[in-house]
């Protein structure tokens, strides 16, 4: 199979596991807090990667120059721990259908990113293809855009701008883990490295403000909710993450990030049967959408 393709593949895989993840941690997050399930997200996922790696090349942690750990790590730092930090506060704001708005606008950043540091270029008919996707998907998470109430949410200015700094993280970070995985480094490799990368700031940050007991102790009182981080972290930011390093390694930035974008529409039977969600006409339009600009992409 022709490595680009393989690549989109990957894309695509890795945004049905992003679907799921967010699925287990939403449930956890709403027993245990959003701050403590992204530090036992990143704690599980390391450990289950690092566990991984073992089984798959006989060693924990990787053997990699420090040309390509130092990228890696300041990725999972940048985009996973810093990036994180500011969404999790602007899905309370918002509600995560603005937030996640708001952050399809992360494909755009990385492919600008990826042009001006990595000289990546797209042909015209990619970029249409992208914002095909992007309006897409656009269109489904403003649907999804009401309170309880079925009234529009309000925008909430620092919402916006937690959103937008964690979109523009999150690109940096991408841009970080392309250029760490030069030289055809492993995407579970460079996913372990950036995982650590991501998972020890946030926990560093939990001990020196006294909060890592607690941390513990929030799952030890309620033992279900392990079930639900456990599962999010293999199938999200361990199989999910993997993927999408893999298609970041194989195929530009943008179209990477675009393909991975598609939570928000495959979240829609899920919150149709799981969270008794409405799921309206133009929700189904903007699925075909995104599906369209999708094979698109693949075609392309």
């Amino acid at each position: 199979m022709d490595e680009a393709l393989l690549g989109a593949l990957a894309a695509l895989a890795a945004s049905a596991c992003f679907a799921v993840g967010p699925t287990m941690f939403t449930l956890a997050g709403r027993q245990i807090g959003p701050v403590v399930t992204l530090r036992w997200r990143l704690l599980l996922a390391t450990l289950m990667l690092m566990l991984a790696h073992a089984w798959v090349f006989g060693r924990p942690w990787p053997a990699l120059p420090w040309a390509q750990t130092g990228p890696l790590l300041l990725s999972g730092a940048v985009g996973l721990a810093l990036a994180d930090s500011f969404l999790f506060p602007a899905f309370v704001r918002l509600g995560p259908r603005l937030a996640m708005l708001i952050l399809n606008l992360q494909p755009v950043l990385a492919t600008l990113l990826a042009w001006g540091f990595l000289g990546e270029r797209l042909r015209v008919g990619q970029w249409a293809a992208m914002l095909v996707v992007l309006g897409g998907v656009s269109l489904v998470v403003l649907e999804r855009g009401t309170d309880d109430n079925g009234q529009p949410q309000a925008w909430d200015r620092v919402g916006v701008a937690l959103t937008l700094a964690a979109a523009a993280l999150g690109a940096v970070g991408v841009l970080l883990a392309k250029y760490g995985m030069a030289g055809q480094v492993p995407a579970l490799t460079a996913n372990t490295v950036r995982m650590t990368g991501g998972m020890l700031p946030i926990w560093a940050w939990a001990v020196v403000r006294g909060q890592a007991r607690a941390t513990m102790r929030a799952v030890q009182a309620q033992p279900r909710v392990l079930t639900y981080l456990a599962v999010g972290a293999a199938v999200g930011p361990g199989l999910g993450m993997s993927l999408s390093l893999f298609a970041v390694r194989t195929i530009p930035v943008g179209i990477a990030t675009t393909l991975t974008s598609l939570p928000p529409v495959l979240l829609l039977p899920v919150g149709r049967w799981v969270f008794r969600e409405r799921i309206t006409p133009k929700a189904i339009i903007g699925t075909i959408v995104a599906t369209v600009g999708v094979a698109w992409l693949l075609s392309g």
